[in-house]
């Protein structure tokens, strides 16, 4: 009686044990964070005004960054989940210098200084132009509900601020990011110079505007809130 030698293809079973097991870590994963209330979605995102098609008003959209926005904790305390979200912290990977989240006030002086000190490439002045007078409004400074003003047309240090930081982006990271980044990115330091406003816009953006009274600040909406896109 002739026996019969089976092998084992112990090499294609190991391979497939640990394919099983990633996809069981992985479905674990996705089901704790579930549970825990955490955002899956890309965390480079912001919450800012967006001028509507009308040229005079904005609603409140979601903003892509340069920088990662933190995920909301869902601690329970709506008003400390959104400064979380909001409020960006440390130096980004793209500022100069002592430029940093940590000192808003030295780092609205610092990009400010851009303004006038970097020149740029007709092309590049003509992207710069656009992001200031088409894009970026100034929305807790000037302005009405009925009448937003653009960027490019505020005497403030906070808009010299911006337009300086435009200036230094489009030079350095202009092949890297785009316009609407750009400007998602300068909302993160709107963010620090207007928290109140910002903070408004962000509760009245996810449906929890009754944690912090909002205040008429220009844009479309009711009594002078921006209106919401989602």
């Amino acid at each position: 009686m002739t026996k019969r030698i089976v092998l084992i293809p112990i090499q294609k079973i190991v391979v497939l044990s640990l394919g099983v097991l990633f996809l069981l870590n992985q479905l674990l994963l996705t089901q704790v964070s579930a549970s825990m209330g955490m955002q899956m979605k890309s965390n480079h995102m912001i919450v800012g005004p967006k001028i509507n098609i009308d040229g005079k008003t904005t609603s409140l959209a979601e903003w892509p960054t340069m920088s990662e926005v933190m995920a909301n904790p869902r601690s329970g305390n709506v008003l400390a989940d959104a400064k979380a979200v909001m409020t960006a912290k440390g130096q980004p990977f793209y500022a100069p210098g002592d430029i940093s989240f940590d000192d808003p006030i030295n780092a609205q002086k610092k990009w400010g200084e851009f303004e006038t000190s970097i020149k740029l490439t007709p092309d590049e002045e003509a992207r710069y132009q656009n992001m200031i007078s088409s894009i970026m409004t100034c929305s807790y400074c000037c302005g009405s509900p009925n009448s937003v003003t653009m960027i490019k047309n505020c005497g403030c240090a906070h808009a010299k601020a911006v337009r300086g930081m435009y200036r230094f982006m489009i030079q350095n990271f202009g092949d890297t990011y785009s316009d609407e980044e750009m400007v998602g990115e300068s909302h993160r330091w709107y963010a620090l110079w207007y928290p109140k406003g910002m903070l408004e816009d962000y509760l009245l953006f996810t449906g929890d505007e009754n944690a912090l009274p909002h205040e008429t600040h220009g844009g479309a909406g009711q009594d002078g809130r921006h209106g919401i896109t989602k």
